[in-house]
């Protein structure tokens, strides 16, 4: 009898316990491929301020742009148990593996910056219409001010996303009907130093260039400081960036400098929506194949529809105006 009571007495107390846990917290893995770059730190730190907010679990790791240390790191999440995966692919051909075993085990994945196939989503921007915005906004500033564009563009050929914003860029100034000339096309590698260096050679080759359109903030300002380097006319050049990142971009455009436009991609948005999409598949919900984070051209003019610019860089994003763009 004393047995049987004491057995009672251990179930009970072990379900007081689980009820007293409550409910599993949801678990999420996110592999960024570059924690170096300003973009996904700004990226890391909304979702890890997002994911305390909404009471879920977030692991983060970095692969430092290494396709086997983002597979090792994207399996032993899986290990771990996560509820949702999100990968920013280092290289997008090779995460369907990874896809494939998140399927597996039951894991929800998803990803940020470039598709994979079979993955639940993509949470992001649409690239090609960003460089598309940037395109039409300079052929409209280059006719107001009677620029004949003669252009150097550095971009970053070895990711999907980033040939996008460059395509786009170029249809949209095809469309536009204005005579331009893209001079010379460099890879900057979307690093500040290897932009610079990628623009001084073109620059010394093509001193005729007066506009720079760059694929994030670093290679946008990496050419400007190569045109300031080389000592040509700062008066006439126009640079044209995207991303928008965060104190790079934001110094840059709100300073005494060349840079006139800027495509917002608004990190931190993205950031809070990484979580946002993950706890939705987590509740069994289902995302669009694209779930599209906003874009928009800022210049000085609309930058404080956006931004409070009341301390100095980075700027704190005013959120309610960014969601109020997200699709209906």
């Amino acid at each position: 009898m004393l047995k049987k009571l004491l057995l009672f007495s251990f179930v009970a107390l072990m379900a007081c316990g689980q009820e007293e846990s409550g409910p599993k917290k949801i678990k999420i893995g996110y592999v960024i491929n570059f924690m170096s770059h300003e973009w996904y730190q700004n990226i890391s730190k909304s979702a890890i301020a997002r994911a305390a907010e909404l009471d879920v679990e977030l692991l983060v790791a970095d692969a430092n742009l290494d396709v086997a240390a983002q597979i090792s790191k994207a399996e032993n999440f899986l290990a771990q148990g996560v509820d949702v995966l999100i990968l920013s692919p280092v290289d997008a051909k090779a995460m369907g593996p990874i896809v494939r075993q998140a399927k597996e085990v039951g894991a929800r994945v998803f990803t940020e910056s470039n598709p994979v196939p079979g993955a639940d989503s993509y949470v992001g921007i649409d690239n090609h219409v960003g460089g598309v915005k940037a395109g039409e906004w300079f052929v409209e500033y280059a006719r107001e001010k009677g620029i004949e564009p003669k252009i150097l563009v550095i971009g970053l050929p070895n990711f999907e996303d980033c040939r996008q914003r460059v395509d786009g860029f170029k249809e949209a100034l095809e469309k536009g009907g204005m005579a331009y000339e893209i001079v010379q096309e460099v890879d900057g590698q979307g690093m500040k130093e290897k932009a610079f260096k990628a623009a001084q050679d073109a620059l010394t080759a093509n001193p005729q260039i007066n506009v720079i359109y760059g694929i994030n903030d670093d290679s946008t300002t990496g050419g400007m400081a190569a045109y300031k380097a080389a000592g040509l006319d700062e008066s006439k050049l126009t640079a044209i960036g995207f991303g928008f990142e965060g104190t790079v971009g934001q110094a840059a455009l709100t300073g005494d400098t060349t840079y006139r436009a800027a495509l917002a991609m608004f990190p931190n948005f993205v950031g809070a929506s990484l979580v946002d999409a993950a706890v939705k598949l987590a509740k069994g919900e289902e995302l669009p194949p694209h779930y599209e984070t906003p874009t928009i051209v800022l210049t000085r003019d609309n930058i404080d529809q956006f931004y409070d610019r009341s301390t100095e860089p980075p700027f704190a994003l005013k959120t309610d105006a960014v969601r109020a763009m997200m699709p209906k």
